[in-house]
């Protein structure tokens, strides 16, 4: 089942409980706000109405649409639940002055500057003190080389800008801060006359980003073609796309994945489109690299919003770690690498800072901490998910990510709440339903045995199998412990479940699987105790202790196939309990 999340409340500081153990869901991502804003220029370039679904109106969206209609743009969402947004063409008769208040979005702010540049009128685009300390000269620069009388101040916002013109031609970039500067030109490049060709000077920073905006804009008849150091943009058809989708956010989901890689759990996004060109697509390459062990040296050039997430699964290694290739994240919301050093020292990681990324020392002790994200909603994110793992993690200013994702805590909440099932297996007499109830107090969780199950559905299971025999009794139960293994359950099996085949593969793909050893005696004594009419379990035997050993014997290479940790059945009860949490707390990884 797919959980969808909304969001909202106070501003409180935010304690994160831990995982009791991995978690096991599907979320429904929001949109990524890296195509919506793009999609939302293109959309007002149109010329004619255009439909955009799936952007979510997280902070950077909202102001991306407050500042088309400040344009003169009419735009508006028409279902915020669905990120639905309508632009409509730009009336003869709109506003030819205003203010675009773009907060801390970067990413509005330099895509709006392009678009006020060819949009008729005299523009202030400002945002809040953060915003002012970050870039946009160069963009600027390459404005005013194409005649477009603009103003920044000391080469940071607010900028001023006489727009209208529509002269295209060649003009020189320097985008080695932010590929946002060039992806703002491409935007437009195609409504200028004769094009627009961008020379490139310096590296581009974050190239992927640059590609993205360049595949998006091909289905609405813009070519751009990356050449070297040079981009060239033109309008080679007319725009003829009435309906836009924004797929699920790739940085959104890497943060989850950062989660699973730290936990041991599955959350999946149920929206995101594979080979999207979202740059944070590619995360699983680098947590291939941080899983490995030994010191490393990992560059986050290609993926650096995901800087912060796996700066904290580096801080959880056991070897050294260096992440490089992150200088421009020191004027994105919060300069970046100082306040990652700072916020992990805080919880006792041995980090170094370096000009381009950290440091960091395998080994060091983690613990609890209040953090201050620094209204960065990527170090918040970062930090919630560290906080699964380590108990008293607080995080302040919670609200930050509604930045990019509104929906965060509730997703995380749902996270903390999906814990994935456990099947309890072993003999008659073990234990399993006795240790699965316990599992279900303790953790809220919903238990079911499946024995119980079979006899509220079929009737008492000596009855049966006397009337129609184990093959039928094994075919029915693997049925029922099939559809109970689901996330939120603590399952506890019949002692022969795992003799289907099926059953094990089940098992393994959708449980934490619990093995209670016991030896031949101690089952025989408990099953002598037991009250409980048990069939026999081989032909011609009347007692079912007797054939303790030998069925004993044929079971135990199945239950090892299966098991993935092995508990001792001779455990007084609250031992036995204490010891199932904590091999539910295993190290990352143990249960993929």
């Amino acid at each position: 089942m797919s959980v969808s999340v909304e969001d909202g409340g106070t501003n409180h500081p935010r304690a994160i409980a831990p995982l009791l153990w991995p978690s096991d869901v599907e979320l429904i991502l929001p949109g990524s706000k890296s195509e919506a804003n793009r999609l939302l220029v293109a959309a007002a370039c149109a010329g004619r109405r255009v439909r955009i679904t799936g952007a979510t109106p997280c902070d950077d969206v909202e102001r991306m649409v407050m500042g088309l209609q400040v344009l003169g743009f009419p735009a508006r969402f028409v279902d915020r639940e669905r990120g639905v947004v309508d632009v409509e063409p730009r009336p003869t008769s709109a506003r030819r002055e205003g203010t675009l208040d773009c907060g801390n979005a970067g990413t509005a702010l330099r895509f709006l500057v392009s678009l006020a540049a060819v949009t008729d009128g005299r523009w202030t685009l400002d945002g809040d003190a953060a915003m002012r300390r970050r870039p946009i000269g160069p963009l600027v620069e390459a404005w005013r080389r194409l005649g477009i009388a603009i103003e920044d101040h000391a080469g940071c916002p607010p900028v001023t800008v006489r727009g209208g013109a529509r002269r295209g031609g060649r003009v020189e970039l320097d985008a080695s801060l932010s590929s946002q500067f060039l992806s703002s030109l491409v935007l437009v490049g195609g409504e200028l006359d004769g094009g627009l060709e961008i020379v490139l000077r310096g590296e581009l920073a974050s190239s992927e980003y640059a590609h993205l905006t360049g595949a998006l804009l091909a289905p609405l008849g813009v070519e751009v073609a990356f050449e070297d150091s040079r981009v060239l943009v033109r309008r080679v058809a007319p725009f003829a796309v009435p309906d836009l989708v924004v797929s699920g956010d790739w940085s959104a989901a890497a943060t989850w994945a950062c989660a699973e890689s730290l936990t041991g759990s599955r959350i999946r996004g149920s929206n995101l489109r594979p080979h999207s060109g979202q740059a944070d697509e590619a995360i699983g390459e680098a947590l291939r690299v941080l899983v490995a062990p030994g010191a490393i040296e990992l560059s986050v050039a290609h993926t650096p919003d995901q800087f912060m997430n796996l700066a904290i699964v580096a801080a959880r290694r056991s070897s050294n770690t260096r992440l490089v290739g992150a200088r421009n994240l020191r004027v994105k919301e919060s300069d970046r690498i100082a306040v990652m050093a700072r916020e992990l020292r805080k919880v006792g990681a041995d980090v170094h800072e370096l000009d381009d990324g950290l440091e960091i020392t395998g080994g060091a002790p983690i613990h609890g901490a209040t953090i201050d994200p620094e209204n960065d909603h990527r170090v918040a994110m970062a930090f919630a998910i560290l906080g699964l793992v380590v108990p008293g993690i607080t995080i302040t200013n919670p609200r930050c990510v509604e930045k990019s994702y509104p929906s965060f805590w509730r997703a995380l909440e749902a996270v903390q709440r999906s814990l994935r099932c456990v099947a309890i297996i072993g003999m008659r007499g073990a234990g399993k339903s006795t240790l699965g109830r316990a599992l279900a107090e303790r953790s809220g969780m919903r238990w079911i045995d499946t024995d119980l199950e079979f006899e509220r559905e079929h009737g008492e299971i000596a009855t049966f199998v006397a009337a129609h025999g184990w093959p039928k009794f094994r075919e029915i139960e693997a049925r029922i412990v099939q559809r109970s293994l689901c996330p939120g359950t603590i399952v506890s099996t019949g002692g022969g479940a795992v003799e289907n085949a099926e059953t094990r593969e089940a098992l393994r793909r959708d449980a934490i699987v619990l093995s209670l050893l016991a030896d031949a005696p101690l089952l025989q004594s408990r099953l002598r105790s037991d009250a409980r009419v048990r069939p026999a379990l081989s032909p011609g035997r009347v007692d079912p202790s007797a054939e303790i050993q030998s069925v004993l014997e044929r079971r135990k290479p199945l239950y090892a196939e299966v098991a993935h940790a092995e508990l001792s059945a001779s455990l007084a009860p609250t031992e036995l309990v204490a010891a199932a949490f904590e091999a539910l707390r295993a190290p990352h990884g143990t249960w993929r």
